[in-house]
């Protein structure tokens, strides 16, 4: 694997199969050493067949870390599975997602990732959420400062993941302040069968890809 200093481009056509490993650390200075320690082990492990690549995201709050891996398929990922060795963000313990919509990509440089996490009762819940999501946001102009927001749909259709790119925290936030955002979480938090858990604020700790 070769390593990279930009974050992964989510809407890849090879990618069939993305697989999100969060991991709760509780410091910031665990949170660096651990993800350097993944970030080794990765580099010095033959790399999957079918793995395209591993991005590891530190939580801005310095209490977590996220892994985000595009997988060619499915099955490519099981083969991966039966061999695989316990470890920080190993992607063992994983949910499986595929992308279902992206909204406003640009060529802009984010600054960092904000993510939002759903449970949900059923595949019908998944795409009701996010459809209700992207038809709420087209009604208005893009909000200052987001550059993407790219929808997963789980596997086993419990969760929605949001992967959403934007200029800064403090573009978000402002976002926030402003209460623009504010119909999004409205339809997040009231739609039946949809529970909105904990998002986080991260920066791209380091991404390795496949040669």
């Amino acid at each position: 694997m070769r390593a990279a200093d930009t974050l992964p481009d989510v809407i890849r056509p090879d990618s069939g199969l993305v697989v999100i490993s969060p991991l709760y650390i509780g410091g910031a200075r665990q949170q660096k050493e651990v993800a350097n320690e993944v970030l080794t082990r990765w580099t010095q492990t033959p790399m999957p067949q079918g793995l395209l690549s591993m991005s590891v995201f530190t939580s801005l709050d310095g209490e977590a870390l996220l892994a985000y891996a595009q997988w060619t398929d499915d099955d490519q990922y099981a083969d991966y599975l039966r061999t695989a060795e316990r470890g920080p963000l190993d992607l063992v313990d994983a949910v499986r997602y595929r992308l279902y919509r992206s909204m406003h990509a640009t060529a802009v440089e984010p600054g960092c990732v904000i993510t939002a996490t759903f449970d949900v009762d059923g595949p019908e819940r998944q795409r009701h959420i996010v459809d209700a999501l992207a038809e709420a946001a087209s009604r208005v102009e893009p909000f200052p400062g987001a550059l993407s927001a790219h929808f997963h749909l789980s596997v086993d259709g419990t969760r929605v993941f949001n992967y959403a790119e934007w200029i800064s925290l403090q573009a978000h936030d402002q976002a926030v302040e402003n209460a623009e955002l504010d119909e999004i979480y409205r339809i997040s938090l009231e739609t039946p069968g949809v529970r909105a858990t904990r998002g986080r604020a991260y920066h791209l700790h380091g991404v390795l890809h496949a040669n």
